[in-house]
């Protein structure tokens, strides 16, 4: 499993990084402490049809992402 830590990354670097990372890999933990950019991958993995769960601690996001199987 890959991990993207996006702390610190504003739009839409989070996206990008987590698209390119699909092009190689089936599991991802994206790291985030913006709920836009959670937000905004958590559609982007949806509508692709990939299986995503959410958590969160304190002011940071935790998103795991795989291919649905």
């Amino acid at each position: 499993m890959k991990t993207i830590d996006a702390c610190g990354v504003s739009c839409p670097e989070p996206l990008l990084m987590l698209q390119n990372a699909l092009k190689t890999e089936k599991e991802i933990l994206l790291l985030t402490d913006s709920k836009n950019a959670l937000d905004n991958c958590e559609k982007y993995a949806k509508k692709k049809g990939l299986s995503v769960n959410t958590t969160t601690d304190a002011d940071k996001y935790k998103m795991h992402i795989s291919v649905a199987k």
